[in-house]
């Protein structure tokens, strides 16, 4: 589990059906990046091929580089053979993807795996 003991930032890792799923909560922006790329190091990890799901669901804020780390994980869970979803997405995170048009880069879903 991360720590939000600089950041404000946290995640779990858990495993649902065929995929890692990370919980992540506090904002996605520069100060959270590294912790941020830890977790989904950790997610990475835990299901070959890796099959990442990550729930939002308790993040309200994301700025470009959230969005940053976001295209890094789904491009290195690609490269591995995988697929990264995004759920849980609050409606200021939704329309920032829509904003930028990453909306079709991801793969949406409105609650993770197995919810």
């Amino acid at each position: 589990m991360g720590s939000a003991e600089r950041t404000g930032f946290s995640w779990i890792v858990t495993q649902r059906d065929d995929a890692a799923v990370l919980s992540a909560v506090g904002d996605l922006d520069l100060a959270s990046m590294e912790e941020f790329r830890s977790g989904l190091g950790q997610a990475m990890s835990t299901i070959r091929p890796p099959h990442v799901d990550v729930d939002l669901q308790r993040v309200d804020f994301c700025d470009s580089s959230g969005l940053n780390t976001l295209i890094w994980a789904a491009n290195t869970v690609e490269a591995a053979g995988g697929r990264l979803r995004l759920s849980g997405l609050q409606p200021r995170v939704t329309r920032l993807l829509r904003l930028t048009g990453l909306d079709r880069r991801f793969s949406l879903r409105d609650a993770p795996t197995g919810s």
